[in-house]
């Protein structure tokens, strides 16, 4: 199969982010569970999980069924209640002389090996929810902290301009647009507030429990060559299941095929006769008989059965294909997305990052000192905010593309056991 290899480069610049969350949430944030903690014990309890494996059970006890002898021995008993009272006892057992049983065997495994791989993926697509919901609410929450300091702001920002203009130091006009301000900012904070609630429900609801803190994406994933190199698309799990029902129809179509040949049955049976009465002369004797049966396939032969396997095999076969042109497709685009917002993370760190609690601090020490008017203040202060914000929501999309990546490539555990 084709190599799939991507040149990743690497990004080795701290996240801005932590530079403007406050000192508090910072500290939270070392109190959070380490990431492979917390997938790890959400997997071990979540519903899908537990539901996947009782399928798997399930396909392995019929697996074991199927393994088994297809037919069982039969005892016939017999008596006729006539002047000798006859009676015969026999057994007689049907030989699997087409395979039947060698081949519901293979159809089985074949089944055990499909059904691992659902696992596989729903395993696989489970932590990729985990994670990216855990990437909006973090995300919606920073976006709220950033929504709280700017109602902050613009709170002290009217008290500010009421004082001033109280004292004849500030027109109306500017103090209406500072109220305006305030305004403003409480409707993107409770905006902010019911994506932050929504998010959290989501989140809530996908892992099935409340916590008091959550673990941190902190920073932004780094690439190399063991997370970003798919030595062979066939032991992705996507490609695994469908070359497993490709095995599945070419099992049934030798069922199929066995299903035309008739087994035979194989018996034998002891007959007693004569002498049952007492006034029979001749003497009671016993005699012993073989016998065989086969049965003649004139009305059934089987054949449309196999015509229907060879069509499953045949679709089976296509829907690889399709299915191998999608995980080849989604690898490239999933790695290119990546690269696209790390290239744009790394060029906002170089010339869009700064300390905007600094320049905060700057733009109100410029308005008490009447050095610049309100509304550039605003004007000012708001890029600021709107600055952060896309920070934040850039470093978002940073993450929810790598673990789109993590994802396609199935490289989850690798990530996981070097984060750890």
């Amino acid at each position: 199969m084709r190599t799939v290899r991507n040149s990743i480069f690497s990004v080795s610049i701290i996240s801005i982010c932590m530079s403007i969350i406050p000192v508090s949430f910072a500290q939270e944030a070392a109190k959070r569970p380490v990431l492979h903690e917390f997938i790890t014990q959400i997997l071990e309890g979540h519903p899908s999980l537990l539901s996947t494996e009782a399928s798997l059970r399930a396909v392995e006890a019929r697996a074991q069924g199927k393994a088994r002898s297809i037919y069982n021995p039969e005892i016939e008993i017999g008596y006729v209640n006539n002047r000798d009272r006859d009676k015969e006892i026999g057994i007689s057992q049907t030989i699997d002389w087409s395979g039947k049983r060698r081949a519901r065997s293979k159809v089985g495994r074949a089944e055990v090996a499909a059904s691992k791989s659902v696992y596989f993926l729903v395993k696989k697509d489970l932590i990729t929810e985990m994670l990216q919901s855990l990437t909006e609410y973090q995300t919606a929450l920073k976006i709220y902290k950033v929504a709280e300091d700017r109602t902050s702001l613009s709170e002290d920002f009217l008290k500010l301009a009421q004082r001033r203009n109280l004292a004849g130091e500030l027109p109306r006009s500017e103090l209406l647009t500072a109220m305006l301000a305030l305004s403003e900012s409480q409707a993107v904070k409770n905006k902010a507030s019911s994506e932050l609630s929504q998010s959290k429900e989501n989140l809530i609801a996908l892992v099935g429990e409340d916590r008091e803190v959550w673990p941190n994406l902190s920073g932004i994933p780094v690439a190399n060559d063991a997370l970003t190199f798919v030595d062979d698309i066939e032991t992705l799990p996507e490609i695994a299941l469908a070359r497993n029902q490709i095995e599945i129809s070419k099992a049934q179509i030798n069922v199929a095929r066995s299903e035309r040949k008739p087994d035979p049955t194989i018996g034998v049976a002891i007959r007693q006769e004569g002498g049952g009465s007492r006034f029979d002369a001749e003497p009671r004797h016993t005699s012993v008989g073989l016998k065989l049966s086969l049965p003649i396939p004139i009305w059934n032969s089987y054949k449309a059965e196999v015509r229907a396997s060879g069509a499953d095999l045949n679709q089976a076969e296509q829907d690889y294909f399709v299915i191998e042109n999608k995980v080849r497709a989604r690898l490239d685009a999933t790695i290119n997305r990546y690269q696209s917002a790390a290239s744009a993370w790394s060029e906002w760190s170089k010339q869009g990052a700064m300390p905007l609690s600094e320049q905060r601090d700057l733009l109100k020490r410029l308005l008490e000192a009447q050095e610049i008017g309100a509304v550039d203040y605003l004007i000012q202060l708001n890029q600021t905010f709107e600055v952060e914000n896309t920070s934040i929501e850039l470093n978002g999309r940073l993450w929810n593309a790598w673990f789109a990546w993590q994802n396609a490539s199935n490289t989850f555990d690798v990530w996981l056991e070097k984060i750890q």
